[in-house]
């Protein structure tokens, strides 16, 4: 009887030893697998800033999970979006960027008219970069054919925000298929579908960058343009040398502002 009683609890051992063991190695199959990542609570719009409210931490297929992938919180914290991100996304660092929707010292808000055509098809949000160009007609040296001219104003200028008629922040739509597309798709996709249009433009301008941008409106056709949104700029707004060389040959005269008309000698 002993000795069975002695098998037995060999073999007991011995089974138990086994399954441990397997259990082990599941497990650690398991940790190979999957990924501790970042995903945010609900899906995020373009020019919201992330905060550590908005963040939780998920656990996902080795294969599912993004090589982009932020999964610092103390490099999320802070950012801003540029491209709508889905509850169930991870934070790709394109879709990201150091934000300035304030100014800092030797800066001002300033506001200016605009519409979807100058907003590049309506595609400028909150916290971008843009350039600025002024476009005028010409006239060639036979005085009777017209030509456009332009010339690029201003470099990286931040918006600090774009208003419907109504004072609403222009934002995106976010649909499901966008976050099945790539990365470029998903930028056009989210960029084209605003539910708004723009009537007012609020940037964050020096004295000099100001001065340059009012010189130009008052020359020809403000246009701006947009860089590549999936990479990163946090370069200082500035004017470009050949609009100060332009405008050093081309400066308005006071009469042609017609400030007579307004009740004010030139």
């Amino acid at each position: 009887m002993r000795r069975w009683i002695i098998g037995i609890s060999g073999a007991l051992l011995m089974a138990l030893s086994v399954l441990g063991y397997l259990l082990f190695m599941n497990h650690l199959e398991h940790s190979k697998s999957t990924v501790e990542t970042l995903m945010p609570v609900r899906t995020l719009l373009s020019g919201e800033v992330v905060d550590v409210s908005l963040l939780h931490s998920v656990t996902v297929s080795s294969a599912a999970h993004r090589a982009d992938a932020v999964m610092d919180p103390n490099e999320l914290i802070g950012k801003q979006v540029v491209v709508p991100i889905g509850r169930d996304e991870e934070f790709a660092a394109w879709k990201l960027s150091e934000v300035k929707l304030t100014p800092m010292t030797g800066e001002r808000y300033y506001s200016f008219k605009t519409d979807a055509a100058t907003n590049v098809n309506n595609m400028v949000r909150r916290g971008d970069r843009v350039d600025v160009w002024v476009e005028w007609k010409g006239q060639t040296s036979d005085q009777r054919e017209e030509r456009i001219t332009a010339v690029k104003i201003i470099e990286s200028l931040p918006v600090a925000g774009v208003k419907t008629a109504e004072g609403v922040e222009v934002g995106d739509k976010f649909g499901v298929d966008s976050m099945l597309a790539g990365d470029a798709a998903q930028l056009a996709s989210s960029r084209g579908r605003a539910p708004g249009k723009p009537e007012l433009n609020t940037y964050i301008m020096s004295d000099e960058v100001y001065a340059a941008f009012a010189a130009a409106s008052v020359h020809g056709t403000i246009r701006l343009a947009l860089p590549n949104l999936t990479e990163a700029n946090s370069e200082p707004a500035r004017v470009t040398s050949e609009f100060a060389d332009w405008l050093a040959h081309n400066a308005v005269k006071p009469e042609l502002l017609n400030l007579e008309s307004e009740g004010v000698k030139p």
